[in-house]
This record gives C-alpha cells, sequence and structure tokens, in this order.
C-alpha cells in the first residue's frame, strides 16, 4: 500500500502521461496507489492538486536547470557535456518511472507520454500557459548566458550571433526529442554529436 506523497505521485505520474487529465478518474488513482479517496485527500485535496504535484515535481523541478545540469567549468564545450548528461540523466528517470507498469499500457511509450504530459499542463495546470513559457525562457537564457561568455573569452568566434546559436541548440534538442518520442525515446549520443557539430561551425 503506498502511504508517502512520493509514492502517491510516482504512480498519478503514470496515469497522467499514459492518459488525458479528463480520463483519469478518482477511482483510477485509488486503484493506481492502493489507498482510499479519504487517504489520497489526506494529502491532495482534490485530482487538480494532484496534477499539479506531478507537474511541479517532473516537469518543472525536473526541468529547471538548477536541478537538471551540474555546474560547469564556464566554457561552452563543458556546458555541452553537462546538458547531455543531465538530459540523460532525466529522460532515464522519467522513462523508469513511466515504464513501471508497462504490461499494463502496452505499446505505450514514456517519451511520448512526457510530452503529452507537457501540452496538458497547457490546457489543465493553473495559468499553465505563462508558466511554461517562463520556463522555456529560463532554458534560453541559460544558454544564452554560456554563449555570450563563449563569446567573450574567444572560444567561438565573436561574430557569432546569439540569439541564432541560442536557437541551433536549443531547437535541435526539441526536435529531436519530439521526434525520436514516437520511436525509443531521444538518443543522445546523437544529440551530442550534433551539438558538436554546432560547436564547431561556431568555433569558426
Amino acid at each position: 500500500m503506498k502511504t508517502n506523497r512520493e509514492e502517491i505521485l510516482q504512480s498519478v505520474l503514470q496515469l497522467f502521461m499514459s492518459m488525458n487529465y479528463e480520463r483519469v478518474s478518482l477511482q483510477m488513482i485509488t486503484r493506481m496507489v492502493g489507498l482510499t479517496k479519504t487517504g489520497i485527500f489526506n494529502y491532495y485535496p482534490t485530482k487538480l492538486d494532484l496534477f499539479v504535484a506531478v507537474a511541479d515535481k517532473y516537469l518543472f523541478n525536473a526541468q529547471d536547470p538548477k536541478h537538471k545540469y551540474e555546474e560547469s567549468d564556464g566554457t561552452l564545450s563543458d556546458f555541452i557535456d553537462k546538458y547531455v548528461d543531465g538530459v540523460e540523466r532525466t529522460m532515464a528517470e522519467i522513462v523508469r518511472l513511466g515504464n513501471v507498469r508497462q504490461e499494463a499500457m502496452p505499446g505505450q511509450s514514456a517519451n511520448a507520454g512526457y510530452f503529452h504530459l507537457f501540452q496538458q499542463v497547457l490546457f489543465y495546470y493553473p495559468d499553465g500557459k505563462a508558466k511554461l513559457h517562463a520556463w522555456i525562457e529560463s532554458e534560453y537564457d541559460h544558454w544564452r548566458s554560456v554563449i555570450r561568455r563563449a563569446i567573450e573569452s574567444g572560444e567561438i568566434n565573436r561574430e557569432t550571433d546569439v540569439e541564432e546559436a541560442v536557437a541551433q541548440f536549443r531547437l535541435t534538442f526539441v526536435g529531436m526529442s519530439f521526434e525520436m518520442s514516437f520511436y525509443e525515446g531521444l538518443d543522445v549520443n546523437r544529440l551530442a554529436a550534433h551539438f558538436r557539430y554546432i560547436y564547431n561551425q561556431l568555433k569558426r
């Protein structure tokens, strides 16, 4: 029987990754978690409270640069390595949690389910659009800071357009993540190779 917040959220994460918010019933939640409605409500008074807690923990907190990436040595080259490592660790954890009940959700992909969770936040999380935009902007700001330092230090070409360089890295990651979610999930080795290609172009 699940008796703590962590176990409840891990179980409910799988539900929200595998089906739409409106289809997830309290009965499904109680069966998945192994608690009565009263037991769950002691932790989370409503289904929306549960959904918000899941999104906060496994999306916003997990994707926060402060938690996702280790500190780099200040170079763009090292940041790329730390970024890819952080992506791999985060993705592995989401896949592990999302696939706990793979036998009960045949054909479901944890990677695709994670993108599904993002989209649900847009519609069901209170002021989700603003929160998603703030998170996305924080990612861009992180890249901007690193690339500006790389320009100032002479690590990459001083004529580099910061915004264009940021877009190349960020959109390569997002595009690959989305496309590969329909298969086996993001290939971090290919991501690293693409990032290195962009990096070498910026050094010229």
